[in-house]
């Protein structure tokens, strides 16, 4: 990812201090989601490399609320998928 992309922060997400906060805020950004016009933002194989990191992430400690969500939002990736 360019410096440039990086940088930039369409979801707010940037100004989150901790991991709790994080979640929060993803949880908030999906819920967003389901109420707005959603627009594709990745690729089907970028989208399918996102959701495999995230299982992976979410193996590693199952019980975290940051590993449920990252579960979660990979479960939702595959299935949007159709895999």
């Amino acid at each position: 990812m360019a410096d440039s992309t990086a940088r930039q922060d369409p979801f707010g997400l940037n100004k989150v201090r901790d991991r709790r906060e994080y979640a929060r805020e993803l949880t908030e950004l999906i819920e967003r989601g389901r109420r707005e016009p959603w627009t594709a933002l990745l690729s089907g194989t970028e989208a399918y490399a996102v959701a495999e990191l995230l299982g992976q992430y979410a193996q590693l400690d199952p019980t975290a609320e940051l590993s449920q969500l990252a579960a979660a939002l990979a479960s939702r990736l595959y299935s949007r998928l159709g895999a």
